[in-house]
């Protein structure tokens, strides 16, 4: 009990170190362009601090919201008692959600099924906590949109596989660097490539996802999607979970 008392301590030490920092960068970011505001005349350069400005409050409003998301993961994991429930009806659902609000030009979510012949129409059901798995797919799917072209598609698929419910979140943007296939993963990790919105992730999304598919006893992993000639189409997440027991 004390040596786990002791790395949880340890844990959330590091994590406050982080938040620190993360917290710092836009902060500094937005006093920089406040100072200067008062020094420029000319109405582009006003305008481009403006946007700074703007960017920066986008950044710590998304910080602050996954921040809190992090810090209370554990207590929603151990307050809800797992069940069993169709994994295919939640994704459908989560996926309607953001379809039914998605504005002009966003990306629009498709999502699909498939079930082996023996198996036709019978649900895929998966052991856990609901809310929690949402949050698993909310984040992937938001990743995947900030990626996205404009008017772009998300696809969203769902499979059983050897006794596993097998989950792809996929998309048509610029894919990921062979060497942070892992480094996604990462707390805070936000490189993006160039033209891509910037500020509109916190870094913690694909880290809290981990955490959670991890306490379901599953895994996530990350992949580029190739053509016939190696040419990166987009990135593609796949979150393997066990299927519940009937």
């Amino acid at each position: 009990m004390t040596s786990a008392l002791s790395e949880r301590m340890d844990a959330i030490e590091r994590f406050a170190a982080d938040v620190a920092h993360e917290i710092k960068n836009p902060l500094t970011s937005m006093r920089s362009a406040v100072e200067t505001l008062d020094l420029v005349s000319d109405p582009v350069a006003r305008e481009r601090l403006l946007g700074i400005l703007k960017n920066d409050v986008q950044r710590l409003d998304r910080l602050v919201t996954d921040i809190s998301n992090a810090s209370r993961l554990d207590a929603e994991l151990s307050r809800e008692d797992p069940r069993a429930f169709d994994l295919g009806r939640l994704l459908t659902e989560v996926t309607q959600t953001y379809n039914h609000q998605a504005k002009p030009g966003e990306p629009s979510i498709a999502y699909t099924v498939r079930y082996a012949a023996p198996d036709l129409l019978e649900p895929i059901m998966v052991s856990g906590r609901e809310g929690p798995i949402a949050q698993v797919f909310r984040n992937l799917i938001d990743n995947a949109r900030s990626f996205s072209p404009p008017g772009g598609e998300v696809r969203v698929g769902l499979e059983r596989q050897r006794g596993d419910a097998v989950a792809v979140v996929e998309d048509d943007g610029p894919g990921l660097p062979p060497d942070n296939l892992e480094t996604v993963f990462e707390r805070f990790y936000t490189s993006r490539p160039k033209g891509t919105a910037f500020g509109g992730n916190s870094g913690l999304g694909l880290s809290i996802a981990r955490q959670i598919v991890a306490a379901h006893g599953g895994t996530i992993r990350a992949e580029n999607r190739q053509d016939a000639q190696g040419a990166v189409l987009g990135a593609r997440f796949l979150v393997t979970l066990p299927e519940a027991r009937r």
